[in-house]
């Protein structure tokens, strides 16, 4: 009964869905692309071909969860080379993100959860083993997989002390869905604790896929081609990387405040549709600055750019000496902590941690990152890790701290394999 109700509800909020597409699209074009896929319409003409393959499907929402897969991808890979792996995706930029170069990998959007349109994308490419990615839970996807008795798996999963207590209220709704998934695998021993509130799985511990996350081959060439097209030289770079509304203005306001000619300042703002208000922001405080886009065209040494490229964190990452970690500044519980650690920079982490809290208070104990209660904080910090000594204290303690917490790639492609 639950799930008719929902399925009523999916089918009402369904063509709501390309007017959002529509209004996403007139900020970021890739939005009015892969429609498509988006209401499971495949070409009649391959679907033989799916009929024949051995597949592997991963569900990957969004970027950070696409990089999460790269070397779990690289060794199923190796273990099985005749497969085929089927990667979906909810975002246009988690289907931009690289994935190892092989014909047998495959991209496509995931469709709407609708009864009708997950069984033709369940028809369409015929998945020996489905993998869910964190937090997935999509009840007609579940529902119809447990039908067709085809394995589906939640790995790298996890669920906060604050989030379980809204799951809690609807216990009776996601615990039957739960139930159905093939086996649950989490990143720490606070996500078992929370997930087994919700389910009869024995869950387990296998640790965060980000942690074993590589930086594309090519960081370094690319990242000495932008510092000498930005023309950066000897200036202390400060990364304000994936930063979200109303944080680049805060920032900026604590950087003007230091009145330091030897700082560059790069703004990266986590959503390609928010480059123009950033861009107008600067200019409304009559600021100098240079584009990422407009490299080709920088005369002098910028002291704020605004880093409007996609794909290329790993390359502001490796420019900075000091990463300001985006989404910690107001309620949106931060962003990923990993790279910027795992890139060996100093970083620092405002309040708001909800999202990633065990990882980040893990890093902040481990001296591997630091955390400021008010933004007001930010310019003594940024001085006190502007301080050679202090940056490679933090160098060394964010080596060990990384090198402590890999591996989780390893016990996924364990798990995976008893299925597939």
């Amino acid at each position: 009964m639950r799930l008719i109700i929902y399925n009523i509800i999916v089918y009402l909020v369904l063509p709501l869905t390309i007017i959002k597409l529509v209004y996403r699209g007139l900020k970021n074009k890739d939005y009015l692309r892969g429609w498509a896929e988006r209401f499971a319409i495949y070409p009649d003409s391959e679907k033989n071909k799916w009929i024949k393959r051995k597949t592997l499907w991963i569900h990957c929402v969004s970027v950070g969860e696409t990089k999460a897969i790269y070397r779990l991808l690289a060794q199923l890979e190796g273990k099985h080379p005749r497969a085929h792996f089927l990667i979906t995706h909810g975002t246009p930029t988690g289907k931009k993100v690289a994935l190892p170069k092989n014909k047998n990998i495959h991209r496509a959007f995931l469709p709407y959860d609708a009864f009708g349109l997950v069984k033709r994308f369940l028809n369409f490419y015929r998945p020996t083993v489905g993998i869910l990615l964190e937090k997935e839970i999509w009840p007609n996807l579940i529902t119809q997989c447990n039908h067709k008795k085809m394995p589906l798996l939640l790995i790298n999963g996890r669920l906060s002390n604050e989030s379980i207590n809204n799951y809690l209220k609807f216990k009776n709704f996601y615990t039957p869905l739960l139930n159905k998934l093939s086996n649950i695998y989490v990143q720490s021993k606070s996500d078992k604790k929370n997930f087994e509130q919700l389910t009869l799985h024995k869950v387990q511990v296998m640790g965060n896929l980000k942690f074993d996350q590589i930086p594309p081959k090519e960081t370094m060439k690319i990242t000495k081609k932008m510092k000498d097209n930005l023309m950066i030289n000897d200036q202390i770079v400060i990364v304000a990387g994936s930063t979200r509304e109303g944080e680049e203005e805060i920032i900026l306001n604590q950087i003007l405040k230091m009145n330091k000619k030897n700082i560059t300042l790069i703004l990266t703002p986590r959503h390609p549709e928010r480059f123009s208000k950033v861009e107008n922001l600067l200019k409304s405080k009559n600021l100098k600055f240079a584009k990422r886009s407009q490299a080709s065209s920088i005369k002098s040494t910028p002291n704020f750019i605004l880093g409007d490229s996609m794909g290329e964190m790993y390359m502001y990452y490796e420019l900075a000496n000091i990463v300001i970690l985006g989404g910690s500044f107001f309620n949106y519980g931060s962003q990923n902590p990993i790279e910027p650690i795992k890139m060996k920079k100093p970083t620092i982490i405002g309040p708001s941690i909800f999202n990633f809290k065990d990882i980040i208070l893990d890093a902040i104990e481990s001296k591997a990152a630091i955390q400021i209660n008010h933004i007001h904080d930010l310019p003594k910090t940024i001085k006190k890790l502007s301080q050679l000594k202090t940056q490679n204290s933090m160098i060394q303690r964010s080596e060990k701290f990384i090198s402590r917490s890999e591996g989780s790639s390893r016990k996924a492609l364990k798990f995976i394999s008893q299925y597939f």
